[in-house]
């Protein structure tokens, strides 16, 4: 576990200074504008060929499906691979599962169904280790810095990868996402055959001398006893529970408060990237002075803040530009909460068991998200639309609250103990041996 709270030293390297943190952050940002590219390419394609809203909502039923049941066992298989292979092979079957995509049509949907399931199964593998990975190659008082990057990522993919695949299936067809993703992931495959750091199973925890449990059973004892990791993942789950409600109220909202349509709700909800890459940039900055538990607090409290003032706007005015600017900001508090997030469970996680704890606490975030989701949708039509939005904003009140009475640790930034090389040591790898962005997107 991570160690005492101490004030940070500020006369380490760059974190950019590490060549295998730059390969790293390269390898996830390809592969986040192939997800993105493909998350809104496939259902366009989907819904145009066969003019189906349920064969199009099989889809997400599909990927949802794959995260309850995979969630949880490809954490605890990213535990005992080594996570450089890992993210090779599955970028690479990755691109291989893409090409059923190229036998769609109309009449014969189902192909798509299965590039869904085996992508889903492998995102299951590949986000583990993609967070696993982190703290193998920056050291521990840099994990903030290095998450913030990767948020900065993550948000500059949503905006290239969103309008890129809308294009490429606009123009060139199923043909050409196939290419553009394919050649993302293959991409990211080439650039982690370069990463040098040791990325090798830990299976001895170098405090103790003990083998580290293997299997997700142990995962789960893990969670069960670590009071700060189990307030984190069930307090993310809470807070799934508003994603849940957003995703369905957002588009009523939009629609009936504000007379708006698709390029409302498109322009309106692109504005987060914006907000979310400022908030990261500033977060990095900064990062040395705050722990992640107390950007998660401040994460979940400003968004609480933010959302009351965008769903009660419309009493003001109902002018877009109000609520994109306003939208916008929500990427702030949205960055605060996933870099805290992610940073907290890279310190808390025990030695080897990082992949297990991100795979459970994925799982458990699916199924809160799909119930908010059914709960929403059960609920619009029988209670007044503003109290249902005004209950997804105190969601995020209460995670942040409940996160600052029942989370001592992580307060403070980890002092500075790595090398002059800003490696990280074996004390640090076992300190610190994660997942999306609990936003309200």
């Amino acid at each position: 576990m991570a160690g005492g709270d101490q004030p940070p030293t500020n006369d380490m390297p760059s974190v950019w200074r590490t060549r295998d943190f730059r390969l790293v952050w390269t390898g996830g940002f390809v592969n986040d504008v192939g997800d993105w590219l493909l998350i809104v390419a496939l259902p366009v394609y989907v819904f145009v060929e066969s003019r189906s809203g349920s064969a199009t909502a099989i889809l997400f039923v599909v990927e949802l499906a794959a995260a309850l049941v995979l969630g949880p066992i490809g954490g605890s298989l990213v535990d005992r691979w080594d996570l450089r292979r890992t993210l090779i092979v599955t970028n690479v079957l990755q691109t291989v599962t893409l090409l059923p995509l190229l036998t769609v049509t109309g009449h014969r949907i189902w192909p798509a169904y299965l590039v869904v399931g085996a992508q889903a199964m492998l995102t299951q593998i590949n986000n583990p280790a993609s967070v696993a990975i982190v703290p193998r190659v920056v050291p521990a008082e840099q994990l903030t810095v290095a998450n913030a990057a990767i948020s900065t990522s993550f948000s500059l993919a949503r905006l290239i990868g969103s309008p890129l695949g809308g294009v490429a299936v606009g123009l060139g067809g199923i043909g050409a996402v196939v290419i553009v993703d394919g050649a993302s992931f293959a991409a990211v495959a080439l650039a982690m055959v370069f990463v040098r750091s040791n990325t090798k199973p830990i299976t001895v925890d170098a405090d103790s001398g003990e083998a580290v449990t293997t299997g997700v059973s142990a995962g789960v004892q893990v969670v069960r006893r670590h009071r700060s990791l189990r307030w984190l993942i069930l307090l993310s789950g809470l807070g799934q529970v508003a994603q849940g409600f957003f995703l369905v109220l957002f588009v009523v909202f939009v629609i009936d408060r504000l007379d708006g349509g698709g390029v409302e709700v498109g322009i309106i909800r692109g504005s987060m990237a914006v907000g979310a890459i400022l908030g990261a940039s500033l977060i990095g900055r900064f990062a040395s002075r705050f722990g992640p538990i107390t950007l998660l607090i401040a994460g979940y409290i400003g968004f609480s803040v933010v959302a009351f003032a965008f769903w009660n706007a419309p009493t003001i005015s109902t002018a877009v530009w109000i609520y994109v600017v306003v939208f916008g900001l929500t990427g702030i508090p949205g960055s605060a909460v996933g870099i805290g997030e992610a940073t907290a469970l890279q310190r808390f996680s025990p030695t080897g068991m990082l992949g297990r704890v991100v795979g459970l606490g994925g799982a458990l975030d699916a199924v809160m998200r799909a119930l908010g989701s059914m709960a929403a949708g059960l609920l619009v039509a029988h209670v007044n639309l503003i109290v249902l939005l005004d209950i997804h904003a105190a969601i995020y009140l209460a995670c942040g609250l409940l996160a600052a009475l029942l989370i001592r640790e992580g307060r403070q930034p980890v002092a500075g103990v790595a090398d002059a090389l800003g490696a990280p040591t074996s004390t640090t790898i076992a300190a610190v041996n994660d997942r999306d962005r609990n936003t309200m997107t």
